[in-house]
């Protein structure tokens, strides 16, 4: 129910259902988690660094901020379906680039892990794509761009 002023148009509006469905929190949690361990790569780049372990320093400084971009991306998709925001399209498009990574992963003598990208890439396809999280999100909806958030 919105209360409207006559100059205004609707000040407040009140959402009779406000609870967030489990599976928006848990691909959030994912997507936390996909951010924890590209900080932890990045930072394991680091660590590879100052052992001199690497052939090229250039090359993992760049790998190290690469993943912490990624981190800080996936952390800001996590916040935003915690926050029952739509950004089903984006979270979507981040789960099909598992896809690949998993074939090239099974293509280069690790089946087992690109089974895993690809199990990745469908789990969070389903939280993300399912009907509970695309109404509490607002997916689909028309809205004029007017009446943007």
């Amino acid at each position: 129910m919105n209360e409207t002023d006559a100059d205004m148009g609707a000040v407040t509006e009140s959402h009779g259902d406000s609870a967030r469905p489990w599976t928006l929190t848990a691909a959030a949690g994912v997507f936390w988690l996909l951010a924890t361990g590209l900080v932890a790569a990045g930072a394991w780049a680091l660590i590879q660094i100052a052992t001199g372990d690497v052939d090229t320093v250039s090359g993992a400084v760049g790998i190290a901020l690469l993943a912490w971009l990624a981190a800080l991306y996936y952390w800001f998709i996590g916040r935003r379906l915690l926050q029952s925001r739509d950004i089903v399209a984006q979270a979507v498009f981040q789960a099909l680039l598992w896809l690949p990574v998993g074939y090239y992963l099974r293509e280069s003598a690790h089946p087992v892990i690109g089974v895993a990208a690809w199990a990745l890439a469908a789990v969070l396809l389903a939280l993300i794509l399912c009907g509970p999280s695309r109404r509490a999100v607002g997916f689909g909806e028309r809205r004029p761009f007017s009446e943007s958030e």
